[in-house]
């Protein structure tokens, strides 16, 4: 797998958008290439329109039904190809060589910007189950990439374009082996490149859902995600570009990351237009996503997409305006504010002298079953990089990793927690790690054991109430109250009837923490859920662990990253405010600045970063 930060965007010529193929222009493409690639990009995702590739229609001819190409062509390969189209593609990537642009190329792009491009023998069929779909699939993936992989220019294969919404399918059993069997046809004709998810919307393998992480995981050598705030869950509350909405991408890759146990990076990325936000935020937003991403273990970050395409008049660009402004180039052939951040980012790059080491992670967030695992592991994200810390996922039914901290958020529910993986859980509590769990109504065996309380009796209700910590009033909500007496517990914090909601006890050699409301899940679709001070729970539980770190900023706008090799000690420190924002940086003793790559020390301009090294 190569190691190299992926700098690129997703590409369709600019004269022609999805018909690219039926309207060939090298010279169109040549212009296209040589201002993407005078800006830094070094990486283009790339689509043979599956519809143009393999236009098989079906013809009955002396009572029958035999496959031709489109105007009753007979095929010349036996993977109903269109020869012409092979060659198109084969000189566009010459061209792209000659750029030093690498390609990714989506192989079964069946679905773009909403419309279905399929061949039209497949009309109505089910693309992921039917018999002759698969077969043609199977015929598809191996005659192109027989055809195109000697090409020097292609760097990656992956499934296709969003596959997971070609068609309808909630069986993950179907959406597994469909992986598995175009997975395999990919290998049997080049085992030798990386194949990429180009998937999104997938996630842990609970609540009925078809398309999972743990399936993409295992049949792709690299996961993608494709995080427009706009369209994905739980994302657009606050502005635009907000805290909220600038920790997503880098939050979304590391889940996927975490959960699948396979790199992952941003594949499709974009603001969406001047409806959205204007070029000057857009630029903002794609700058920060930029160092938040290769902080926390992005492999890289595509653009979508090249260009704007507000003067197309096919489908889908007449029915769908969202696709027409998305562009880094103008029509007019100029280019925006955000595509000279892609430049800017990718010469920050090229003047790195060493590769980033691995994050320091400081807790395990383990994801139960029944809950939105999602929603869930994003609020606890934001939460966590408020307070200082890192997170590493897990799911509560896969091999728990070691650590010395563990984090259960809002576990709802009766099957939340198998047996067999909490008694791991508090097995490695008794051995002397710490433990934190918030709650939303569950039912845990022992509990007294564990949290060092009783329950005299449950409440279920829709209540609002606070909380005082540090000296700060926190506002929260709940469903259920725990009336609850302690018996060896500390209380650390009460709601305003004088009931502990938070309480700390030993158990074995470790520590237990209880929240008694579901403090993440509370926040999945609260506006301006982030400016109300709940980060500062963690920052008191977690105390310890913050303030062990070698370097510390005490300002919950910075997200602070630590990257720790035999003689140096990386920090980046990512902006998610508009405005500059002092570090109030503490470092230990027997570290020491050596070198201010990036920015500044003191303070960090707002959607911006600063990268600097200690010495030990």
């Amino acid at each position: 797998m190569n190691n190299e930060f992926l700098i690129g965007c997703n590409y369709w010529a600019s004269n022609a958008g999805t018909e690219m193929w039926r309207n060939f222009d090298e010279d169109i493409i040549r212009d296209d290439l040589r201002i993407l690639s005078e800006h830094g990009i070094k990486y283009m995702r790339v689509f043979p329109n599956w519809r143009d590739f393999q236009p098989v229609v079906p013809v009955c001819v002396a009572g029958r039904v035999e496959w031709l190409l489109e105007g009753d062509i007979y095929p010349t390969n036996k993977y109903y190809l269109d020869e012409k189209m092979l060659d198109e593609f084969s000189r566009f990537c010459d061209i792209c060589d000659e750029f030093g642009i690498k390609l990714v190329v989506g192989l079964l792009t069946g679905m773009m910007s909403g419309r279905l491009f399929i061949p039209t023998v497949l009309n109505g069929k089910n693309l992921f189950s039917d018999p002759q779909a698969l077969l043609l699939e199977g015929y598809f993936v191996r005659g192109f990439i027989r055809a195109i992989k000697d090409k020097p220019a292609v760097f990656a294969w992956d499934l296709g374009n969003e596959c997971n919404y070609m068609a309808d399918t909630d069986n993950r059993f179907v959406a597994a082996s469909w992986t598995a069997y175009v997975a395999n046809a990919v290998r049997a004709e080049d085992p030798d490149r990386p194949l990429y998810s180009g998937m999104c919307g997938i996630g842990a393998p609970d609540r009925g859902r078809a398309w999972t992480i743990h399936d993409q995981a295992e049949y792709c050598d690299m996961l993608t995600t494709h995080p427009y705030p706009y369209f994905v869950d739980h994302v657009f509350r606050d502005k635009y570009v907000s805290l909220r909405t600038t920790m997503h991408a880098s939050c979304e890759t590391k889940y996927y990351a975490d959960l699948g146990g396979k790199p992952c990076f941003v594949e499709e990325i974009g603001t969406l237009g001047p409806m959205l936000c204007d070029d000057e935020m857009a630029e903002k937003f794609a700058r920060l996503n930029f160092f938040s991403g290769w902080a926390n273990g992005s492999k890289g970050m595509m653009w979508w997409c090249a260009n704007d395409q507000t003067k197309l008049r096919t489908l889908p660009y007449t029915r769908c305006m969202c696709e027409t402004e998305l562009g880094m180039i103008t029509d007019s052939r100029q280019p925006k504010p955000v595509l000279k951040q892609f430049k800017r980012f990718s010469d920050f790059l090229n003047g790195v002298d060493f590769t980033l080491p691995k994050l320091k992670e400081d807790a395990v967030c383990v994801l139960s079953r029944g809950q939105d695992q999602w929603g869930v592991a994003y609020m606890s994200y934001v939460l966590a990089k408020q307070a200082g810390m890192n997170l590493h996922f897990s799911y509560i039914c896969d091999q728990l990793p070691e650590s010395d901290v563990y984090m259960l958020p809002s576990v709802k529910g009766d099957g939340a927690l198998p047996f067999e993986q909490f008694d791991i859980l508090r097995q490695r509590v008794q051995d002397g790690a710490t433990l934190y769990v918030s709650l939303n109504g569950t039912f845990i065996r022992e509990y007294e054991q564990l949290f060092g309380w009783k329950i005299r009796m449950t409440e279920q209700c829709n209540d609002t109430n606070s909380l005082t910590v540090g000296g700060k009033q926190i506002p929260f909500t709940r469903s259920f109250i725990y009336h609850i007496e302690p018996t060896r517990a500390e209380v650390i914090a009460e709601d305003e009837m004088g009931n502990p909601v938070i309480t700390k006890a030993a158990y074995g050699k470790g520590q237990v923490y209880f929240v008694g409301f579901p403090l993440e899940e509370m926040l999945i679709d609260e506006d301006g859920a982030f400016d109300k001070n709940r980060h500062e729970i963690y920052a008191e539980i977690f105390s310890d662990v913050i303030s062990a770190h070698p370097v510390v900023c005490d300002n919950s706008n910075l997200a602070v990253t630590l990257h720790e090799d035999g003689e140096y000690l990386y920090c980046i420190i990512v902006n998610h405010s508009d405005r500059a924002e002092s570090t109030n940086m503490t470092v230990k003793d027997g570290f020491t600045l050596d070198k201010v790559i990036y920015g500044s020390a003191e303070t960090v301009d707002g959607y911006d970063a600063s990268v600097l090294r200690f010495a030990k």
